[in-house]
Order: structure tokens, then C-alpha cells, then sequence
């Protein structure tokens, strides 16, 4: 079981970064602003000499409940929910990482998929909120119930509902959100002002 377990992590891995490596010309201004200061236990290397503060390059973090969720957040680009979850605190989507060509982009997964690459569940993350800080971040093949906060450009949904309102920082970052034809926002989605 064990085993099974691991092929199928480092398929959904592996399909992961093979998505997120195509990028198009909207995907190219990815600022890396905010430079926050991330440790990774795994991966000790750093950004450029100059920054005044240094980015993590970080792999994915599996979330099981509310500890392992702020961990998530906080110190990996991509957030791998594994089962129906809910928490009472506001989650936060920071930039600062380095992920194959999307520097500092998150995503938010929240499904599993078999040995073929198929999804075969999907999950539910409620929250009573949650912002996207970085250029280029996601939310992928499942349902987060609450208000969504976006204040960044490119933001997107895949195979993915957000259960609640979608608020914009700038008419800009409304203009540059995507959704594909699986995707729906059961709120409203406005500029807030």
C-alpha cells in the first residue's frame, strides 16, 4: 500500500510540474516583490547575492489538518490537500518561492489521481478566507468554500469552484483571472474598492 501510495504522489508530482513548465506571455511578468524570508529543512540553497532577503525553493507540502496547512502555506509553492478540511483561520497565499519556471506562483490542489494520471477524488477546503499574494497562482480540481482574495495578476482556477465571492485588489487582477470551462465561482466576482 505503501508503495501504490508513493507511485501515485510522484505521478501527481510529476504531472504537477509538467503543467505548471507551460507558460505563455501573460505568464511572464511574474514580480517577485514581496521578498519575504522562507526556510525550507530540505533544500538549503538561496536566491541572488543582492536580495535583501532570500526566497526557498521548495517542493510540495501534503495537508492532512490545520497544523500541516499553516506549514503548507508558509514553506511550500504548492499546497496538496488529501481530505475534506476545515479551519477557522484566514489563509494567506505569499509569494517568495521558487517553483520550475513560475517564480513564486502557488497553487492550491485539491484532488487526488490514480497511477494513470485520472483524477479520482475530489476535495473540499473551507476557510473562512483566503488570499493569492503572487503572480500566477492556482487553485486546481476541487471545491474552496469561502471568500477568495486576489491580490495578484494571472490568478486561476482549474477544474476548480470556489464556494463563496471573489474579491479583486485591482481591476487589473480581474481582467488577467482565468477559469476553464470545468471552473465556476457560485459568488460574485468584483474590484473591491
Amino acid at each position: 500500500m505503501k508503495k501504490k501510495t508513493f507511485i501515485l504522489t510522484l505521478f501527481t508530482l510529476v504531472a504537477l510540474v509538467t503543467a505548471c513548465s507551460n507558460t505563455d506571455s501573460s505568464n511572464m511578468n511574474n514580480p517577485t516583490a514581496n521578498n519575504q524570508t522562507t526556510q525550507n529543512n530540505n533544500d538549503s540553497s538561496t536566491n541572488n547575492e543582492n536580495k535583501e532577503a532570500t526566497d526557498a525553493t521548495t517542493g510540495p507540502s501534503w495537508v492532512t489538518d490545520d497544523k500541516s496547512l499553516e506549514t503548507a502555506i508558509n514553506e511550500s509553492w504548492i499546497v496538496i490537500v488529501t481530505k475534506d478540511l476545515k479551519t477557522d483561520k484566514e489563509l494567506v497565499f505569499k509569494g517568495g518561492f521558487e517553483n520550475n519556471n513560475k517564480e513564486g506562483s502557488r497553487l492550491l490542489t485539491l484532488y487526488n489521481q490514480d497511477e494513470n494520471g485520472v483524477k479520482s477524488a475530489s476535495y473540499t477546503l473551507t476557510a473562512p478566507k483566503a488570499t493569492f499574494q503572487q503572480d500566477g497562482s492556482k487553485i486546481k480540481g476541487g471545491t474552496f468554500k469561502g471568500d477568495v482574495y486576489v491580490e495578484c495578476n494571472n490568478f486561476e482556477l482549474v477544474d476548480a469552484t470556489i464556494d463563496g465571492n471573489v474579491y479583486f485588489k485591482t481591476q487589473e487582477a480581474k481582467d488577467t483571472f482565468k477559469m476553464d470551462d470545468t471552473s465556476k465561482v457560485t459568488g460574485t466576482m468584483e474590484v473591491q474598492k
